[in-house]
């Protein structure tokens, strides 16, 4: 992928985030992250899952799961799965 479409995803997923979280995601130096986002504890990642899946039309596997923590490994698990598509 290109670092435009990278960029589009990680946009995307700072917007499930914000949605699903309601959180601001503007701030580069607390960038959201399980466990020190508030919201984000084990409640609200099953939030973040389905709002992920709904944003994304697909479904994640329940093992890739706990890879879910940041923006950077949503992208980069988001991207996984679309290729074995």
């Amino acid at each position: 992928m290109t670092n435009s479409s990278e960029r589009t995803i990680e946009q995307r997923v700072q917007d499930v985030l914000a949605r699903a979280l309601g959180i601001l995601v503007a701030d580069p130096s607390a960038p959201p992250r399980m466990g020190s986002t508030p919201g984000w504890d084990s409640l609200g990642h099953m939030t973040v899952v389905m709002a992920l899946e709904n944003e994304f039309h697909t479904t994640l596997p329940s093992y890739r799961l706990p890879e879910l923590i940041d923006v950077a490994s949503i992208v980069k698990v988001l991207q996984s799965e679309q290729s074995t598509l």
